[in-house]
């Protein structure tokens, strides 16, 4: 599991750029090293969704939450690390812009904001510009479409829909994913959120699902690209324990899905009841 530690570290730096304080650009870039640092030391890059909407929902939690999800993504396409840096310093800030409007204005307001405060980066001031901007052409500020969209904003664009569709449970998971998926090519890069797809994962292993058969068991293993359709390790069906457990590749089975996870208090009534 990734902890994330930068959270407070985030909200001290917006709290002050929105009292008019000047955006420190050394801060940002050490946040945005130990972020890298933290996932490129992970084997396996696929990252548990129901642990990074474990945080509140203000703008800097936001705001580290897409750059997580974009760094992930950018490892994911092989992006060498000065690119990595940047994506992350886009996605970090994709909204600083939101501190002093709310509304379509924010990607330009925020470019600005960079621009005077230093930032020369032309990868950074374009993802931040960007980020809304439509793989058809339908976004703004600018109606860009396809490639004329910087490649960090087109990841950093899929990383931001996801948080914010998902914040406070407002859609299950599933459905986020399946918005994602549905939109490839009409608001999304399709590269992009194929390949955020790849690196994510909504039931991590050891977790206790039900299926709708009525059956349960523990997650054994992901799908890359499936975040939702994992290995189930059967153990109780309708009628009681499963003895051998039956694994169950929900991805080779259609028919089947999760319909919960099984919380930790009702693992353990079952436990108390044995």
């Amino acid at each position: 599991m990734v902890r994330f530690f930068h959270i407070s570290e985030t909200r001290k730096m917006l709290e002050n750029v929105k009292r008019g304080s000047d955006l420190e650009v050394q801060r940002v870039h050490e946040v945005l090293n130990k972020i890298i640092d933290e996932l490129m030391g992970r084997d396996d890059i696929m990252i548990n969704l129901v642990d990074i909407r474990s945080f509140d929902e203000a703008l800097f939690s936001h705001s580290v939450n897409v750059a997580i999800l974009s760094v992930i993504t950018g490892l994911e396409l092989h992006f060498p690390q000065d690119q990595l840096r940047s994506l992350a310093t886009g996605a970090l800030l994709h909204d600083v812009g939101l501190l002093f409007c709310a509304d379509e204005d924010h990607p330009k307001v925020g470019r600005d904001v960079l621009e005077k405060n230093g930032f020369e980066d032309s990868s950074v001031l374009l993802a931040v510009h960007h980020h809304h901007e439509w793989w058809n052409g339908a976004g703004y500020p600018g109606g860009l479409s396809g490639k004329d969209i910087s490649r960090l904003a087109r990841i950093i664009a899929v990383a931001n829909t996801f948080d914010n569709m998902s914040a406070n449970n407002k859609y299950p998971m599933e459905k986020v994913i399946e918005h994602i998926m549905a939109m490839s090519e009409t608001q999304f890069d399709p590269q992009s959120a194929r390949a955020f797809v790849q690196c994510v994962s909504f039931y991590p292993v050891g977790t206790r699902v039900e299926l709708n058969t009525g059956s349960s068991g523990f997650v054994v293993e992901t799908n890359r690209g499936f975040p939702t359709r994992p290995i189930v390790r059967i153990d109780q069906n309708l009628y009681g324990p499963l003895t051998p457990a039956i694994d169950v590749n929900l991805v080779e089975h259609p028919a089947y899905f999760i319909v919960r996870r099984v919380g930790d208090e009702e693992r353990q009534g079952e436990a108390d009841d044995t």
